[in-house]
């Protein structure tokens, strides 16, 4: 019974019975999870070129494949233990009904049994004539889901449901090169819902990197970084579906992927730490199956270690990977850097570090103080330096990292805004070193002017 505690999610134990029915050759694989009261069954159904009756025998005995046998380029398999595994770390009972050459072959698994008469006992039945639509192709059924908890039916429904409407969002992201067909074209189907590619890469809107190729006797591996757009090249829509549910912090780094199907979340292989500069970074690395054991594949295929010389490799092209996903960061944060003529903010470096003083040069501010009598002039610098020492760095930290529009205009302010920027030019125009159209110039440079400055100009 140790099969059943490798650790299987529901998402990864699908996948891997999927990774066989890629192998058999399928261009459609549908899934069918059906509760059925307190006992929820799980179908797999494709229509790859199916099993003889010796080959599903095989395919049931644990074990069948050494991880170094000889496998063709497409096989995804791993220790050809996949199919049981994964079933068994979610049900009791393992169905599997194959088609070939007008025969249904069956057989299954009952660990309750196998518990009761102390032996693995596979149940088989005598080839039969098929007579389903079903030409060649294998079904997958589990029966006795023993994963939910059944102490209240209520919560094990919901929580049934729900690890089924996201299994095609999983699908979705795993075998996203099989369906949008940058590999060989695969239909998924979920409960009769067609599943949706996502690529990580919005390769339609990123600028992709330059190829990188490690290539010797024991090892193939290709690394291509992707620098995703900023948020005000993509619409909303855009830019919140390509974050993720986890978001564009968690969602950094190398996507590993075995002959096109996702291996691992996100992850810098501990060569780096996830921080909101490189959030826009993202890479892919292909591998074939020939190198499983360099990079320590586990048996899930849900996690690996990039051999020593591949870590090498990428810790010598990592900053190249990273810098334009960080400009790109610095370009977006450019204007709390405080470069215009006449910024509100000021900002200067000193021994401690960074600091940010409100202006008192900037001229509506020396205007002002400039007509106050000396009490109030001191209550004004007791405030200034209260909002200078005050500022909330480290939440407009976390809301700029986490793409949080901060301090927008709302549209009931913008004839406030407009009737401002008329003075601000006012004022700047009496100086003598400035006419009319610079003092335009300087306000347009200048925040909160600059993002509304077309609406401003149609109006002064």
């Amino acid at each position: 019974m140790s099969m059943r505690s490798i650790g299987y999610s529901f998402n990864n134990a699908i996948a891997d019975i999927i990774d066989n029915s890629i192998t058999a050759e399928a261009d459609l694989i549908k899934i069918q999870c059906l509760w059925n009261g307190e006992e929820p069954t799980v179908e797999i159904k494709d229509n790859g070129k199916g099993m003889s009756e010796n080959e599903l025998i095989e395919a049931m005995r644990p074990g069948t494949k050494s991880p170094l046998s000889s496998r063709s380029n497409d096989d995804l398999g791993r220790f050809g233990l996949g199919l049981k595994t994964a079933s068994f770390s979610q049900c009791k009972k393992l169905i599997v009904k194959t088609f070939q050459d007008k025969l249904i072959n069956e057989a299954s698994w009952d660990l309750d049994i196998v518990q009761e008469q102390n032996k693995w006992f596979l149940d088989l039945e005598n080839s039969q004539e098929n007579t389903e639509n079903l030409k060649t192709g294998t079904i997958v059924r589990w029966e006795k889901i023993d994963t939910l908890s059944k102490k209240n039916i209520e919560d094990a429904e919901e929580t049934f449901n729900s690890m089924v409407s996201n299994l095609g969002k999983h699908i979705g992201i795993t075998f996203h090169r099989y369906i949008n067909g940058d590999k060989r074209k695969i239909n998924f189907i979920v409960n009769g819902i067609k599943c949706e590619a996502f690529d990580p890469f919005f390769k339609e809107k990123s600028t992709p990197l330059p190829i990188e190729l490690i290539k010797n006797q024991l090892i193939s591996c290709e690394i291509r970084g992707f620098t995703l757009p900023n948020k005000n090249k993509c619409t909303e829509k855009e830019w919140d579906y390509y974050a993720g549910e986890e978001g564009y912090l968690a969602n950094q780094g190398f996507y590993l992927y075995r002959n096109g199907r996702l291996i691992s979340n996100p992850t810098w292989f501990g060569l780096e730490r996830k921080t909101p500069k490189r959030k826009l970074c993202r890479v892919r690395i292909d591998i074939n199956n020939k190198s499983d054991l360099l990079w320590q594949l586990d048996v899930k295929k849900s996690s690996a270690v990039p051999p020593p010389v591949v870590k090498r490799r990428l810790k010598k092209i990592l900053r190249s990977l990273l810098s334009p996903a960080e400009r790109n960061f610095n370009n977006q944060a450019r204007r709390l850097t405080n470069r215009e003529i006449n910024p509100i903010w000021e900002r200067a470096i000193k021994d401690r570090g960074i600091t940010y003083q409100i202006n008192r040069n900037h001229p509506l501010i020396k205007d002002c103080l400039e007509k106050l009598d000396e009490s109030l002039y001191e209550n004004f610098q007791k405030i200034f330096f209260l909002i200078d020492n005050g500022l909330p760095s480290e939440g407009i930290y976390a809301d700029f990292s986490d793409d949080k529009n901060i301090n927008e205009i709302e549209k009931s302010e913008l004839d406030y805004l407009i009737k401002l920027s008329s003075e601000m030019i006012n004022l700047l125009s009496q100086k003598e070193d400035f006419d009319r159209e610079r003092a335009k110039m300087s306000l347009r440079t200048d925040e909160p002017f600059k993002k509304y400055w077309e609406l401003i100009e149609e109006k002064i």
